[in-house]
């Protein structure tokens, strides 16, 4: 094939938009994907799915650490878990101690 002939053949391809367009739509695709534009972006819709989810699970977990603080301002909170956790009790209860039999 020689010089001239293949300036015809290119002249005869682009006197037709259509089959212009569509090589300039498929180079444009391959141009994309070969990138990594596509994957990139898909990346980053991941990423924001995943820190949205983060930020909802921290938002539940400061409302529970927050009631939590709350109630461990309470002064009958704090007597009761001193009682269970450290055994500890009131002026007012009755303690019995039983020897250890041998």
């Amino acid at each position: 094939m020689s010089y001239t002939e293949f300036a015809i053949g290119l002249r005869r391809f682009l006197n037709h938009p259509t089959k212009v367009a569509s090589v300039c739509l498929i180079v444009f695709c391959v141009s994309i994907v070969l990138n990594g534009n596509v994957f990139r972006l898909w990346n980053l819709h991941r990423d924001f799915d995943r820190i949205n989810s983060e930020i909802s699970a921290t938002k539940q977990n400061i409302s529970t650490l927050s009631d939590q603080l709350k109630q461990a301002k309470d002064p009958s909170f704090i007597e009761r878990q001193a009682r269970d956790r450290l055994d500890l009790a009131g002026e007012d209860d009755l303690v019995f101690v039983f020897a250890e039999q041998d």
